[in-house]
């Protein structure tokens, strides 16, 4: 993604520990995994897909531009996001 000028990162209300595991299990994550565990979903919250039933944070992908701003979000109820619907909104930007 360097060479869109973007950056990948992962957030989970999971712990730092649990996410390893978890990137181990597909062989490792190409990208860094940010832990939102403590205040649990605090960042989610923000982003308005924190499971407060659940306690989980929904699937989700957002594009944040270099100010903060977002310019693109889409919600994954199930399964993974199509990385090339995720490099079209980019090339849009």
């Amino acid at each position: 993604m360097e060479e869109k000028g973007a950056l990948v990162l992962g957030l989970s209300v999971d712990s730092a520990p649990v996410q390893r595991a978890f990137a181990a299990s597909f062989g490792g994550c190409p990208y860094p995994l940010l832990a939102d565990f403590h205040p649990k979903g605090e960042v989610a919250r923000k982003y308005g897909v924190y499971d407060e039933e659940r306690g989980v944070s929904k699937r989700a992908v957002f594009i944040v531009d270099k100010e903060g701003v977002v310019r693109w979000k889409r919600l994954y109820p199930r399964g993974l996001p199509e990385t090339s619907e995720v490099l079209a909104a980019l090339e849009e930007l």
